[in-house]
């Protein structure tokens, strides 16, 4: 379920790319090209790694605010922080999403997923797209899809909620940790070395 979870994170990432459009408008129309380029690289399973992190920084990569990331992730540690550091720190969280979605997208098997159209306020900065996973084999998976609208008014997505868990907030509390444990240096070249 968690690599289905973290799939069904990245087809909302790749509908972020206009920013006058819903967020439903956006998931809807990508999500078919999207979609097409996974069945034409994991025909029968055989897509290999560097193919499908090819799709994710293509297609994802550039509608996941990988700097609010960061900066979420970093927690009480962005304080004292230097440039170079959250540069180097930025990076690092852009390649270990990277690895993470391309791993979790060689998974997906072809399941439906229903967005559902609900109200965004016009004047909002947040906004929240709920996703049903259909499986035929099990329960329905409910997921809320959390996104920001930047200054340049693209909307891109910073966190995943499924069945009641932030993944961000997860993720959050590990980095933080680990930071405490080992510093800023040592978590940064462990995000990189992933993959």
């Amino acid at each position: 379920m968690k690599k289905v979870v973290s799939f069904l994170f990245l087809v909302f990432c790749s509908t972020m790319a206009m920013a006058n459009e819903t967020p439903y408008q956006l998931i809807t129309q990508v999500g078919d090209g999207l979609f097409a380029d996974i069945k034409k690289v994991n025909a029968g399973g055989k897509a290999t790694p560097k193919e499908m992190r090819g799709i994710v920084k293509e297609r994802l990569m550039p509608h996941i605010d990988t700097r609010f990331v960061s900066r979420k992730l970093l927690g009480k540690h962005i304080k004292g922080l230097k440039r170079q550091e959250a540069i180097e720190f930025i990076g690092a969280v852009t390649h270990y999403l990277e690895v993470t979605y391309a791993s979790a997208l060689m998974q997906y098997k072809g399941q439906e997923i229903v967005f559902e159209k609900g109200p965004v306020p016009k004047d909002s900065k947040y906004a929240t797209i709920k996703a049903i996973i259909k499986e035929s084999a099990g329960p329905d998976i409910d997921l809320h899809f959390k996104f920001r609208k930047g200054k340049d008014g693209q909307w891109k997505v910073y966190d995943l909620v499924a069945e009641g868990i932030s993944l961000l907030s997860a993720k959050q509390k590990e980095i933080v940790s680990r930071i405490s444990q080992v510093g800023l240096a040592q978590v940064t070249t462990e995000l990189k070395s992933k993959g």
